[in-house]
């Protein structure tokens, strides 16, 4: 699934995936793939991109594991979602991630 932090944070910042991609070292297609949830991004591509986007890797990390149960559900159960749907998913998934931040900061108050 769209890793829908590092994604809002890029965007935040008015950078383009091809300028994320150079700063990286690799290919739009590539880093393309790792926002898009398809290749997994290593720990230390997480702090590359974390420090060229200027930020704390916590306000753009989103681990894979929950994401992976959810795609294989979602693939066992469909082949193709429609991409409607799929938009509608991955809206949902980024008010729970806003949801589960505002929660950990009121407890952390």
């Amino acid at each position: 699934m769209i890793k829908v932090k590092l994604q809002a944070k890029r965007l935040e910042k008015q950078l383009s995936q091809e300028e994320i991609a150079d700063l990286l070292c690799m290919t739009q297609s590539t880093y393309s793939r790792k926002e898009k949830g398809i290749t997994k991004i290593t720990m230390g591509e997480w702090t590359k991109i974390a420090k060229v986007l200027q930020v704390e890797m916590e306000e753009i990390y989103e681990p894979a594991v929950c994401e992976k149960k959810l795609d294989t559900i979602l693939q066992n159960q469909y082949k193709h979602i429609p991409f409607y749907l799929q938009q509608q998913i991955d809206s949902l998934l980024k008010e729970n991630i806003e949801l589960e931040e505002k929660l950990r900061s009121l407890k952390n108050q």
